[in-house]
């Protein structure tokens, strides 16, 4: 029977790799795992979940060591994994902003070309909101709303100015002809204060209905959705044929230059683990669809994301062109 290993290599076109990474005897000891936010947040959860699991699938049984590594929205973490030996001992588990958004500002030392993309492993499925007790009932009664009343409709974004969510929601209005007003909150529970309270009309972040929330969705500007029946009927961007589009992954890099046979290990022990009881459980409890890329795949991603945000940050005045 094949291992994911040989599976992999082999429906990529490298059958003559097994042999080169069994000789290599990768990997030798403790492989270190840099996670981008501080510990006890929800991506350090996730990353150690993974690493746990990820160690089971390695090699020569060994271990994958979680090192927290937090701070500047999580470049401090990714500038670390750059400078760190491309060699496959070091990784680091991080999502879609220190990537495709940060390095625009010109504020970080390194870029995608930088990066080895080993594995996409989750995609927050994220939407255009409003709240419960909203007249807007749906994405038709809102769009004729916004039409009818040029920026009159007010939004706050995971992330405030700048981030993945407002970029996208820019591109939904731009897409649609229409004017919408962005109000940048600190944090989400500020946002979600003034939703409730009134001083805002919507939000663009991760609906909350399953968990009993006041956040209601109309439109799910990821091509995904949260799996729970509450869902089931709010449409998508992709479904409407709308060109607004976010992916706003947490996955896996190595330093650019770390040797592809290393990376195909890395690769296969993270898809294995990614189909583990506990962390399949952990994805439905939290609403998240399983979502996995492996490096090529997830290369093409977080090129292809990185550009769209850039053109949107220009478009913007956010950076210069």
């Amino acid at each position: 029977m094949k291992t994911p290993l040989q599976k992999l290599l082999a429906a990529a076109g490298l059958a003559a790799l097994p042999a080169l990474a069994m000789a290599d005897n990768f990997p030798e000891r403790p492989i270190e795992l840099i996670v981008t936010y501080e510990a006890g947040s929800g991506a350090d959860v996730m990353g150690r979940l993974i690493a746990r699991l990820m160690s089971g699938h390695l090699p020569n049984g060994q271990q994958v060591v979680v090192v927290n590594r937090p701070g500047g929205g999580g470049t401090i973490g990714m500038t670390a994994l750059t400078r760190a030996e491309p060699d496959g001992y070091t990784f680091a588990y991080t999502t879609s902003s220190p990537v495709t958004i940060q390095p625009h500002y010109g504020r970080t030392t390194f870029s995608i070309e930088d990066l080895a993309p080993i594995a996409k492993v989750i995609e927050v499925p994220a939407a255009l909101n409003v709240h419960r007790d909203s007249p807007i009932e749906n994405f038709e009664q809102w769009l004729e709303f916004v039409r009818a009343n040029p920026r009159s409709f007010t939004y706050a974004t995971t992330g405030g100015t700048g981030s993945g969510t407002h970029l996208v929601t820019e591109e939904l209005a731009e897409a649609l002809e229409v004017e919408i007003r962005h109000v940048p909150f600190e944090g989400d529970a500020n946002s979600a204060a003034a939703l409730s309270g009134g001083q805002l009309m919507g939000t663009m972040q991760m609906p909350n209905m399953h968990r009993g929330g006041d956040v209601r969705p109309i439109l799910f500007m990821t091509s995904i959705k949260p799996p729970h029946p509450d869902y089931a009927d709010i449409p998508t961007t992709t479904e409407l044929g709308i060109p607004a589009v976010a992916d706003f992954f947490a996955g896996f890099f190595a330093p650019a230059g770390t040797p592809p046979e290393r990376i195909a290990v890395l690769e296969a022990a993270l898809e294995a683990a990614m189909q583990e009881d506990d962390i399949v459980n952990f994805l439905n409890n939290a609403q998240f669809p399983i979502v996995f890329a492996g490096a090529e795949e997830f290369g093409e991603i977080v090129a292809e994301t990185s550009t769209l945000n850039r053109a949107m940050l220009v478009r913007l005045g956010l950076i210069a062109d």
